[in-house]
């Protein structure tokens, strides 16, 4: 039908052009005219390519990581095969998995394998059919228990209590390079996700300042470019101040600083509110020596910012607007499993500011052992990869 209409434009304008003598700015006029209606043509093929379903054979064999190069996995899932099966083990993912509901049976290595391409591609799942050997509906329900199993795992770890012992020493590392408030180990600002217009609660995801519908996190990065805290998903419309309040996030930081018997703070932009726990610039009528603190501290904020580009850039499933719609969806799951894969990667690969800081993430496995300690065994991590204390994903099949 595409082609049609592009040969349809042509034919259109060779005709047009043929039995009319126009002046040369109506010639060009009419040429915009034309190439702009064929932009648009192609526009809508590559959007049809894009969400273009159809039936394939499948034979249900399991993918497996082995069965991949390192330079796809790299490229289509963000980690290479070692990594991947590292990242298994410190998640508890099983070695099988039953689907309640339909009994479906999947090994472990194949949920990954999906989980890691769905959230780095745009691809819907009638395409990844081909590549994992399932049906769309098969894909559908192992995405969905995976982000079962994973995201609890992940509301755990991307807790600031984690990061308490380490918080002082972060502060002193940034304060060696510069920042002008000693006791800041990290900064805080909050991030929108777009989604589809709701059914229901269209006024609440509604942010009026970059008039469109969204979600919203707040999220708390430290100065060695790891997400300490991703909390959410709230309404769009509910500001940073109120996100704060409600995330008991100045309780919870104040704790943190009574344990340590030591003097920590966050760094946010003006929407936040200036406690002894929060600082943020300087605003109204400020000195010349204000406003250089607000001029050095940006330098350093931009570190938050970066966070949410690199999140975006490598799960840009989570970016697009067209896969987010709240309440048919498990968007909230998938947002802050795309925050904890986004820490793993860092682990991994580091992050634009261990140059610009100079201040380098821990590895992968100082970060497992980290939320270990912290989230009192509850997901176990060892070398071997034991699954016995690993929460269920779905009942494994009798032999």
């Amino acid at each position: 039908m595409l082609r049609k209409q592009f040969d349809e434009l042509v034919g259109l304008f060779i005709g047009f052009m043929a039995a009319h003598r126009l002046r040369a700015d109506v010639r060009t006029g009419v040429l915009r005219l034309v190439l702009a209606a064929i932009e648009q043509c192609w526009e809508d093929l590559e959007n049809a390519k894009r969400y273009w379903t159809y039936k394939s054979a499948v034979t249900n064999v399991p993918r497996t990581i082995d069965g991949f190069s390192d330079d796809w996995l790299r490229q289509h899932c963000r980690f290479v095969g070692p990594e991947i099966h590292e990242l298994m083990r410190i998640l508890r993912v099983p070695r099988t998995i039953r689907v309640q509901g339909t009994g479906r049976v999947f090994t472990g290595e194949e949920g990954m394998l999906l989980l890691l391409r769905r959230l780095a591609g745009l691809e819907n799942l009638h395409h990844l059919s081909h590549t994992f050997d399932r049906t769309a509906s098969a894909l559908s329900e192992l995405h969905n228990a995976m982000l079962d199993h994973i995201y609890p795992f992940a509301k755990r770890a991307l807790r600031l209590e984690l990061w308490a012992s380490e918080l002082p020493r972060l502060a002193d590392a940034l304060a060696t390079r510069g920042c002008r408030i000693p006791s800041c180990c990290g900064f805080i600002d909050g991030t929108l996700f777009k989604i589809r217009r709701p059914t229901e609660g269209e006024d609440a995801a509604y942010n009026g300042w970059k008039r469109m519908h969204a979600t919203k996190y707040q999220a708390v990065v430290l100065s060695n470019f790891m997400i300490a805290d991703f909390d959410g998903p709230y309404a769009g419309s509910v500001g940073d101040a109120n996100i704060w309040r409600r995330s008991n996030m100045q309780q919870r930081l104040g704790a943190i600083v009574r344990e340590l018997g030591e003097e920590v703070t966050l760094y946010g932009d003006g929407a936040y509110p200036s406690t002894d726990l929060l600082r943020r610039p300087f605003r109204g009528d400020i000195s010349a020596d204000e406003a250089t603190f607000n001029e050095d501290m940006s330098k350093y904020r931009q570190a938050v910012e970066w966070i949410f580009g690199k999140l975006e850039q490598l799960w840009p499933f989570v970016g697009d607007k067209t896969r987010k719609t709240v309440l048919l969806r498990q968007t909230g799951k998938e947002d802050v499993v795309a925050a904890l894969l986004t820490n793993f990667h860092t682990c991994l690969c580091g992050g634009v500011t261990t140059d610009y800081l100079g201040i380098a993430p821990p590895t992968l496995q100082e970060y497992a052992e980290l939320i270990q300690r912290q989230t009192d065994g509850v997901f176990h991590y060892s070398e071997e990869g034991d699954q016995n204390n690993s929460p269920p994903l779905g009942r494994e099949p009798s032999s």
